[in-house]
């Protein structure tokens, strides 16, 4: 065998060296290898995390946007509350337009409520309108409207009609004011119409 040494120090270095190769091959093969896929695996799950955190994130970030929103419609609503009566406040709005019209000398000709329809698709508001005709000077009928229109409540007034009637004895013009009047009143199950019914 020639290729063998015939040294005992280079056999001795021979087989240093094939038992470092060997030791490699098998740190290799037995604790790299297997170590290195597990950092691979141990990567991707990392890297699979760290997508999950981010979904969680925006979806705290959806969700607090989502409360923002929430308190943003219930403000909203309360304030709707405050400015549109309930259906048990419309006769009481019905006598502060009559007190009106005392107070100011209109005579009132003529009330006709018309029944409420549906304002919004979810039934949330209904419209409540009158058909109204009053006479008196002209500029008591300004004044008239102008009050009602500055109800606490929203009630807003359309003017369909002014025609002049009679003279009074002191000369002034008096004349009929026809108009409807119209509010918003919060929806229940019990004031929505029925079908068929509407204003």
């Amino acid at each position: 065998m020639a290729l063998l040494p015939k040294d005992q120090r280079q056999q001795s270095m021979l087989l240093i060296v094939i038992l470092s190769i060997a030791a490699a091959a098998l740190y290799y093969v037995y604790v790299y290898r297997p170590g290195g896929v597990e950092l691979i695996e141990f990567t991707e799950q990392a890297d699979d995390l760290e997508l999950q955190n981010e979904m969680a994130e925006a979806q705290i970030g959806d969700l607090q946007r989502l409360r923002d929103r929430l308190s943003y419609a219930e403000q909203q609503f309360t304030l709707l509350q405050k400015l549109v009566p309930s259906g048990a406040e419309v006769p009481a709005i019905y006598e502060a337009i009559a007190t009106q019209t005392q107070a100011l000398n209109l005579r009132l000709i003529n009330v006709e409520p018309l029944q409420p329809v549906d304002a919004d698709s979810a039934g949330t508001l209904l419209r409540q309108e009158w058909q109204m005709e009053v006479e008196g000077e002209y500029h008591a009928i300004g004044t008239f409207l102008a009050r009602v229109a500055a109800f606490d409540r929203i009630v807003r007034p359309r003017i369909t009609q002014i025609v002049p009637t009679e003279m009074t004895p002191s000369g002034r013009q008096l004349v009929r004011a026809t108009f409807q009047l119209e509010t918003f009143v919060l929806g229940t199950p019990e004031t929505r119409p029925t079908e068929g019914q509407g204003g």
